[in-house]
């Protein structure tokens, strides 16, 4: 769905939005126990850090305070610490529009061991796990999930069973 004239709107965050607090919600998240927040990074779309931070602030998702931190290609890179979820947007772009964020991510996660669930926003950049993909089903826009199983197990995961029935087809 390339449309960029919807690309940044307010109804993709809403969209974006309910899946990440859903998925934080439903997943089982084996490393939680060590942590003392449930940290969401969303790189590269400003205004989906706002609206999760607007309607999850002062809320807990498995127990845990959110907190919600915007970055830029460049922030992650030099990011130190891990994450809960690591939303990257921009990511429907072609490959080599890409290459800033793969490296970003790259260098993000050579710095000690990241385990954290990593989603885009349409497009694959290596070492992703799902994928939220934009589609209409008639005239609602919605997302569907292309997961990366191994991935996911590899960090001791997988999708929870309400989110298998939004795989992409």
């Amino acid at each position: 769905m390339e449309d960029p004239e919807i690309d940044r709107s307010p109804i993709w965050a809403i969209q974006y939005r309910r899946y990440l607090y859903l998925l934080g919600r439903e997943m089982f998240w084996p490393e939680l126990a060590s942590r003392e927040t449930f940290r969401i990074a969303v790189v590269g779309w400003s205004d989906l850090a706002e609206n999760l931070g607007s309607k999850l602030d002062g809320r807990a998702i498995a127990g845990l305070p959110v907190d919600i931190v915007s970055l830029d290609e460049e922030g992650l890179a030099s990011e130190r610490s891990d994450f809960t979820v690591l939303f990257l947007g921009g990511t429907s772009r072609n490959k080599t529009e890409n290459d800033g964020l793969q490296k970003a991510v790259n260098r993000w996660n050579r710095k000690g061991n990241k385990n954290a669930l990593i989603i885009t926003d349409g497009g694959s950049i290596d070492g992703f796990d799902l994928i939220l993909k934009r589609i209409k089903v008639g005239t609602d826009p919605q997302l569907c999930i292309v997961q990366d199983t191994d991935g996911l197990s590899s960090k001791g995961m997988a999708l929870p069973v309400p989110f298998l029935q939004k795989l992409c087809r």
